[in-house]
């Protein structure tokens, strides 16, 4: 049975990644491919799917050590039971990170809602938009309490 290999700028198109990213996550040990004796990078389909599995982390925000720790860590258990315990607790790790994150953008999409409440009072006002222009705007009232507007508001 053959393996179907593929040069590195194949990948890359295939992928719709640059050449350089490809090469930064071999840097970063979290790729490896064979080498021809002449040093040319080849890949399979094992690689292509390790290479999309590390592109959907990092896409969404891992870093490269909790993907490294991912990728590695069952490989330098010596049980399959070590393995399981080891990458179960990073998983559950990154699952109360992702929690975490979610909880903190709801909260902002909540403050930007009532960011965009508070500017939309401005409709129709004649007043230049800042805290000299119109001091008695209902923007100014609500820059302690709607953080976001300070970057609105000056």
């Amino acid at each position: 049975m053959s393996v179907h290999y593929l040069k590195i700028g194949e990948v890359a198109e295939l992928l719709k990644i640059t050449v350089r990213t490809i090469r930064y996550y071999e840097e970063e040990e979290l790729l490896e491919p064979h080498r021809t004796n002449g040093g040319t990078r080849l890949y399979t389909g094992q690689h292509l799917a390790r290479l999309k599995a590390i592109i959907h982390l990092a896409e969404n925000g891992f870093s490269l050590e909790v993907i490294r720790l991912i990728g590695n860590t069952r490989e330098a258990c010596s049980t399959g039971n070590e393995g399981s315990e080891k990458i179960s607790d990073i998983i559950d790790n990154s699952i109360k990170n992702i929690e975490e994150k979610i909880n903190n953008l709801k909260s902002l999409q909540s403050e930007l809602s009532a960011a965009k409440k508070q500017v939309k009072k401005c409709n129709g006002c004649k007043n230049k938009p800042s805290s000299m222009g119109c001091p008695t705007c209902p923007v100014n009232k609500k820059l302690g309490k709607i953080e976001i507007l300070n970057l609105v508001w000056q």
